[in-house]
This record gives C-alpha cells, structure tokens and sequence, in this order.
C-alpha cells in the first residue's frame, strides 16, 4: 500500500490535504499520521479515493500506481458511475450483514442469558 500517494493526489485537490482531512472527517494530523505510517482504515481510505475521483486500487496496484507517480500528469477520473453504483450497493451489503450480525449477538446473547438462570 502506498499513502504517501494520498499527499501528490491532494495536490490537484480544491483545498489540499487540509480540505480533504476535513472533508472525509478526519483531522489533519490523525491524516498525516496515516500516511507517515501507511496505515489507515479501509473506510477512510475509501473514502480518499472517492474524494479524489481515482480508483481505491490506485494505492494498492502498481498498474495505477503510475497516475499517482507522474506529478506532471493530470489525474484521471478512473471512477465511473457503473463503479460509484457497485460502491454503494457493496456499501449497502456491507450494511445489511453488519445488521444481521447484530441481530445474531443479541440472539446469542438472550440465549446465554436463558441458559444461565
């Protein structure tokens, strides 16, 4: 994983890594911290890739890498609408198995709860 891409991506970004923190609601410095230790929640880097309009996979795959690492290269938009429409149906499973999950500790848990008495 590359994060240190994250700072030349935000450079063709209105505002910079300070905007950018601020829009995916993240502190600035919990943001370079991240990227000094290249490590970061998936959410918040998908979040980061949605924000700069680049494929998640640009900090991952050298293939992509190669738009983050040419500076005098605009970006391009690898995100389409087809993506953004898979991104949030996966947001929307995601969402649903969290929910079931839920639902199935707290059923664990009355259970337990029935067994003990």
């Amino acid at each position: 994983m590359n994060l240190e891409l994250i700072k030349k991506l935000s450079e063709k970004y209105n505002g910079g890594l300070k905007k950018l923190s601020a829009d995916i609601g993240m502190s600035e410095q919990n943001l370079h911290r991240c990227i000094r230790y290249n490590k970061i929640q998936a959410a918040d880097l998908e979040n980061i890739a949605m924000m700069l309009n680049v494929d998640i996979r640009v900090f991952f795959d050298s293939k992509f890498m190669e738009y983050g690492n040419n500076t005098t290269t605009n970006i391009t938009k690898i995100n389409d609408s087809g993506n953004r429409e898979l991104v949030e149906l996966c947001k929307s499973l995601v969402a649903n198995f969290q929910q079931r999950d839920d639902v199935m500790n707290k059923l664990v848990s009355m259970v337990r709860g029935m067994e003990s008495k």
